[in-house]
């Protein structure tokens, strides 16, 4: 829990003392992608820091953390291309490097275009060894209403290594613009290992950040989490 007062405490500070900084747009989801890629010539930097559970009545000693570092680039008007490099740590040991991601988004059309607005993602992920990687594809359908905004995620994953396999997943998210800067809202994920729901809150724009949760509805897989929070970090180069 002391751990959790920090991450909210320094979401708190990033917020009061750094409005003047945020002048571009901000990610509204931790879990969901909206309709956006990165503007042609420009780069950001992002950070995410994923804390899991199985537990979520005795975290202590069963929290495991993930950090993913990321370059995002803006190659043309529609499409972005990004390098992940990812490491993990488990409760009382060092941290480890899990491996890289490379993924690509390309923008369909013009926003307001279609009922719509879609977007393709692509991305390909891989142990250092090669041993196992895999593919992820989501197609990312979103809306705007006003200051109200929803996303929609069908996911469709292709894991190669010892045992082949499929995985369908899910990512949905609403949310509310407060201010220029300031949004709340709600996101449900889910698999065949789990179904989560939870809060989120964003703020900021070239400097931005975002911080939400993931809550078990139901049974999860033996080993699945239970609960997750998620804070990404963002600054516009």
């Amino acid at each position: 829990m002391k751990f959790l007062s920090s991450v909210l405490f320094t979401y708190l500070c990033l917020t009061i003392f750094l409005p003047g900084l945020m002048v571009a747009d901000n990610r509204s989801y931790v879990w969901t992608y909206e309709y956006l890629t990165v503007p042609r010539g420009e780069a950001e930097i992002e950070t995410y820091f994923t804390l899991s559970t199985p537990d979520k009545k005795h975290m202590s000693g069963k929290t495991f953390a993930e950090h993913r570092f990321e370059l995002e680039v803006g190659m043309t008007d529609r499409f972005d291309f990004a390098v992940y490099q990812i490491f993990s740590q488990a409760p009382d040991e060092g941290l480890v490097y899990d491996g890289f991601q490379l993924r690509g988004r390309y923008r369909i059309g013009e926003k307001g275009q279609y009922f719509l607005d879609p977007l393709i993602y692509l991305e390909y992920k891989a142990v250092p060894d090669f041993s196992e990687h895999g593919v992820e594809t989501k197609l990312i359908l979103a809306k705007d209403f006003g200051r109200f905004n929803i996303a929609l995620n069908p996911i469709v994953g292709f894991e190669f290594g010892d045992e082949n396999k499929t995985e369908l997943e899910y990512a949905v998210g609403m949310r509310y613009r407060l201010s220029r800067l300031l949004s709340v809202g709600l996101e449900a994920k889910g698999s065949e290992d789990g179904h989560y729901i939870g809060p989120v809150i964003s703020h900021g724009g070239r400097f931005w950040v975002a911080l939400g949760s993931a809550i078990n509805v139901g049974s999860v897989e033996a080993g699945k989490p239970e609960f997750q929070m998620r804070m990404l970090l963002g600054i516009g180069l």
